[in-house]
């Protein structure tokens, strides 16, 4: 017992001794730095997991929950009553145990990969318009013309909407979303605005299809409800969670996408000489330049996590930044290598958590790399592409270029 007591002294970590990091402005170097020195730091907000093996364990781990996470954002965006918090505390994103199983089932049978594998024609058909659209000369905007085009049909399209509504899709589901994402609580109302507005968006689309249904994700929701399985209200903010989630990350991940091919000519031409690298060319980007910079969750208990004591409600953040970048298990981990063995991305979660809308988001941006390269393989930037990073996601803010 002695020599067990020794060991548990020894594994423990002191809080005091820990590396301190600003999330919203520590830098790719700060991250490894303070990466090398411990696998956790501490910052403002709480701890923050800095190394792979630690960061894929605790978001397997059921002691910490991913909806309290989420009712933590909306509080302290000040979306914290009415009839939108409401709504939002009957979501999957807000809910545990058997209600999140409960309203996770349905999307789990529409976003898996056996159906998603389905939906290549659809994709493809998509990304052919868009870029049909596109212009051949000149410079173009790439997140303009290919991102919010192709996200927000494709939602379009599984959910029954006409394609003209695609421009609309896409402006509720960022001014929905960025706002929560961001914490810019200057963007509440527009938060709340869009939130209210989709509600009547997805409800129009789903008594258009009521009684003439078909082989779209509307119709199989709507099957779903009237056998039962769920009710009107949740068959509505299921189609808004489909509406959120599937264009806003999405479309930033493809621009991530574009501009880190093309900011590197040979990158580029590389892939135009072999096209069957475009998935772990996809893989690559999302290791380095991933859409959600942290994945937040919340301790349950009082608890230890490999010695570190941990307090009932305190967040813990992994950061996929650091996490993905780990020397321990990626060689030279900040090189691009479209070759590199495929590792689990922290990006989409673990576990009970993982992102349901992942294969869906890897079919659109790999149509659209395929199309690109056989069609435009001179396509290049005219300048230098942006991003914001915020402690959360990362936000593409210019990428501007031309096809040939």
């Amino acid at each position: 017992m002695a020599a067990i007591r020794r060991l548990r002294a020894s594994l423990e970590v002191s809080v005091t001794d820990l590396p301190r990091l600003d999330p919203d402005s520590a830098s790719l170097a700060e991250l490894g730095a303070a990466r090398e020195r411990s696998w956790v730091a501490i910052s403002d907000r709480g701890f923050e997991v800095l190394r792979y093996a630690e960061g894929s364990a605790l978001l397997r781990d059921r002691r910490f929950q991913k909806g309290g996470s989420f009712r933590w954002r909306l509080d302290r965006l000040g979306i914290d009553d009415g009839p939108v918090r409401a709504s939002w505390n009957r979501m999957l994103v807000t809910n545990e145990g058997d209600e999140r199983t409960h309203l996770r089932l349905p999307l789990s049978r529409l976003l898996g990969v056996r159906r998603t594998g389905g939906l290549g024609e659809t994709t493809r058909e998509i990304v052919s318009g868009v870029l049909e659209e596109a212009p051949v000369t000149g410079e173009i905007d790439f997140m303009e013309h290919f991102a919010w085009k192709i996200a927000p049909r494709v939602y379009c399209r599984l959910f029954s909407a006409p394609l003209e509504e695609a421009p609309t899709a896409a402006r509720l589901s960022d001014s929905t979303l960025s706002p929560i994402l961001t914490m810019d609580r200057s963007r509440r109302q527009e938060s709340i605005d869009a939130y209210l507005e989709s509600l009547d968006f997805v409800r129009r689309h789903i008594d258009r299809r009521r009684g003439d249904l078909r082989d779209d994700f509307t119709s199989a929701l709507i099957r779903e409800q009237e056998q039962g399985n769920i009710t009107e209200t949740e068959l509505v903010e299921i189609g808004i969670s489909l509406l959120q989630a599937s264009i806003d990350n999405t479309a930033h991940q493809i621009g991530l996408t574009l501009g880190t091919l093309l900011e590197d000519r040979a990158r580029w031409q590389r892939l135009v000489s072999e096209p069957a690298l475009i998935p772990g060319a996809i893989e690559e980007v999302i290791r380095l330049r991933p859409r959600f910079g942290t994945i937040f969750r919340l301790a349950l208990d009082d608890l230890e996590l490999n010695g570190l004591p941990v307090a009932a409600g305190t967040a813990v953040f992994v950061s996929v930044r650091a996490g993905q970048r780990d020397p321990r298990v990626f060689s030279d981990p900040d090189s691009f290598d479209p070759q590199r063995e495929p590792v689990r991305q922290l990006m989409f979660g673990n576990g009970p958590y993982s992102c349901l809308g992942q294969h869906l988001a890897r079919l659109e941006i790999q149509d659209l790399l395929a199309a690109m390269v056989e069609r435009y393989p001179d396509a290049h930037l005219s300048t230098p592409w942006s991003a914001r990073d915020y402690s959360a996601i990362t936000e593409v803010t210019s990428l501007r270029g031309a096809l040939r």
